[in-house]
């Protein structure tokens, strides 16, 4: 099966209720496909790429990758850079290679901006190694401890993706699950400051064992009371729960 031909046996059918006239979603159920989630820590190969960027920047996240081109080694992604207190994007000094082509959105610390990429010529042999027919997905991030990278494809082509991601660092965790193309997602339900303090808190490492951040050190972070981080966290959580098992 073709890669193209596994995307869209997994699509989603549309169906037209004669009786009602309303549209409904059914998924196909496909075990080709897996959307596989990788957490590790940087090695050298890839901290000396970014430079003093991480002294700016507490995190890079890709929102949409638009082009990987191996060949010519480059890319052009959307992407939200988390800045540190105090810096600015006008001031920051992207690792060699990357210009910011475009900032999209500012919100407070949060930049939304276009991004380019130029693998050099030192390290495209290593990074044509993941030139593979997999989709980059959500969530990948970088940040100066820890790198995440999302990918979907079929057991083959996974099966070589976690072979030579090895070479960016000490991998601690894989995870896998069905890639179902359903156009929702367990966050979905929430406002955008549930969405934003939960996703913090999880990459803070507030759902870690033991947790790596507190509720005090997290409401710090994110510049709002401990009351109203724990609030936004419980309402979040109770949301997906319920979404979750809706119908139970």
């Amino acid at each position: 099966m073709s890669f193209m031909t596994a995307i869209a046996s997994s699509l989603p059918i549309i169906n037209l209720c004669r009786s009602c006239g309303v549209l409904y979603i059914s998924a196909k159920k496909t075990t080709s496909m897996r959307k596989a989630t990788v957490e590790l820590v940087p090695n050298t190969s890839l901290t000396d790429l970014q430079g003093n960027f991480f002294e700016q920047v507490e995190y890079m996240e890709l929102l949409q990758m638009l082009r990987v081109d191996f060949d010519t080694g480059i890319r052009l992604a959307i992407c939200k850079l988390r800045l540190k207190e105090g810096c600015y994007i006008e001031d920051l000094h992207p690792p060699m290679g990357w210009e910011i082509l475009e900032v999209l959105k500012v919100d407070g610390n949060d930049n939304i901006c276009l991004v380019k990429g130029t693998i050099s010529d030192k390290i495209r042999p290593m990074l044509k190694g993941f030139d593979l027919e997999l989709v980059w997905d959500r969530p990948t991030y970088l940040s100066s401890e820890m790198a995440v990278y999302s990918v979907i494809g079929d057991q083959s082509n996974l099966k070589k993706f976690f072979e030579r991601i090895k070479l960016l660092g000490d991998v601690k965790s894989i995870s896998c699950q069905r890639a179902d193309y359903m156009f929702c997602n367990a966050l979905s339900c929430l406002t955008d400051k549930q969405r934003g303090v939960l996703i913090e808190a999880k990459k803070s490492g507030y759902y870690d064992y033991p947790r790596r951040i507190n509720a005090d050190q997290l409401a710090e972070r994110l510049g709002i009371g401990k009351s109203a981080t724990i609030e936004h966290l419980r309402k979040a959580e109770g949301r997906i729960i319920s979404q979750i098992f809706s119908g139970y």
